[in-house]
């Protein structure tokens, strides 16, 4: 009877132990899973932009936007760049759910926007459009907490150069950099940089806030006029000359 007890007692503790084994292995695949998933999928990045040093010695200099703000959830994208002293606003809006987009500009009192299919090429990003990227995933850095891998995107142009990006998936949805080159980057950019007039902008992530924004962050506002893509240019290249 021992004998019997004590068989039973060892199966029934293989069995618990087998259980255990399998809930711990389970506990661990999801903690894994949520690891490498993203942190934040909805939030604000803030950038600074900064310039080289023969850029600054131009006399248009302080026109340059010091930031730039990046709005995102599942769908939607808002890139915002801000002037010194308030004289301007550029924006761009995209709503990837019905593949609609718009470019808005404020300087002082003029506001206007060119809506949907107009806009859909953002005219800013346009120095990158035939450049090719490539990944070095075996690079990495911790930037503001998150980690950050490397590409690079090289330029096929008069500019011929390259341009180095740190993104993280940790900060990321399926529609991030949608409308944008960096489209095959999956994750939100920490650090990278752009071209426009020939002026390099280089743009570094300051702070990031994971947050639920409103839909008004994606509309465009009442007092905005309907303009043509060409006129916004224009405009940007007086302040950018």
């Amino acid at each position: 009877m021992k004998k019997y007890l004590n068989i039973e007692f060892t199966e029934a503790f293989r069995f618990y132990t087998i259980i255990v084994l399998i809930l711990l292995t389970a506990g661990c695949v999801s903690r894994k899973e949520k690891e490498e998933g993203p942190v934040i999928d909805e939030g604000i990045v803030s950038y600074s932009i900064s310039y080289t040093s023969d850029i600054m010695e131009k006399s248009y200099s302080f026109l340059l936007p010091e930031e730039m703000k990046y709005y995102f959830r599942p769908g939607q994208e808002r890139i915002s760049f801000k002037g010194d002293l308030g004289i301007y606003n550029l924006d761009f809006i995209s709503n990837h759910t019905n593949d609609s987009s718009s470019t808005l500009l404020k300087i002082v009192n003029k506001k206007m926007f060119v809506p949907a299919s107009e806009s859909s090429k953002l005219f800013i990003f346009q120095s990158l459009k035939n450049g090719s990227l490539s990944f070095d995933n075996d690079t990495t850095r911790t930037i503001l907490g998150y980690e950050a891998k490397k590409a690079t995107i090289h330029l096929n142009n008069r500019i011929n150069t390259e341009i180095i990006v740190w993104y993280t998936p940790q900060i990321a949805n399926a529609t991030t950099n949608k409308n944008t080159p960096f489209s095959k980057i999956p994750g939100v950019m920490l650090e990278f940089a752009i071209y426009y007039n020939d002026v390099l902008f280089t743009l570094k992530s300051s702070s990031i806030e994971k947050s639920n924004l409103s839909d008004s962050v994606f509309a465009v506002p009442d007092d905005y006029r309907h303009t043509t893509i060409e006129e916004i240019e224009r405009t940007i290249a007086e302040i950018i000359r």
